[in-house]
């Protein structure tokens, strides 16, 4: 059976984790564009990603992490996450999202417990209904 994208559920609240703000205005338009209607939370600072799911309420059904970011890489949160038993959850799916698209990068990112799945930049509406078609797997 061939679920058409639109008809695949979609997430009632994306969290996305990106230091670049050009980079999350382009993911909205995107997503406004593959008909999403929920809510999307951008953190442009990874300690705010955490500190949001820390507080246990609001948590997303999804969450894009970039890989390249300063400070602390989207790797280095998931792991805090995973070290605090933030994720991985029954209710959060996690795509690392980047616009490397190293090999190592990507086995990296599938070989975290919390992760399912790896998304190039950026986001496009073709690649978000394949997320979105992997979550329904899930």
């Amino acid at each position: 059976m061939h679920m058409h994208a639109s008809a695949l559920p979609h997430p009632a609240h994306i969290l996305l984790v990106d230091d670049e703000d050009d980079c999350n205005f382009v993911t909205k338009l995107v997503l406004k564009k593959a008909g999403y209607a929920g809510r999307l939370t951008c953190y442009t600072a990874p300690e705010e990603a955490i500190e949001h799911l820390r507080r246990g309420e609001d948590l997303p059904d999804l969450m894009f992490v970039d890989i390249n970011m300063p400070r602390m890489n989207g790797f280095e949160l998931i792991t805090q996450c995973e070290a605090e038993g933030l994720l991985p959850s029954d209710l959060t799916t996690v795509f690392m999202f980047s616009s490397s698209n190293r090999p190592m990068d990507q086995e990296k990112a599938l070989s975290l417990a919390s992760v399912s799945g790896y998304v190039e930049k950026a986001l496009s509406v073709d690649s978000f209904e394949q997320v979105l078609r992997a979550r329904a797997r899930a």
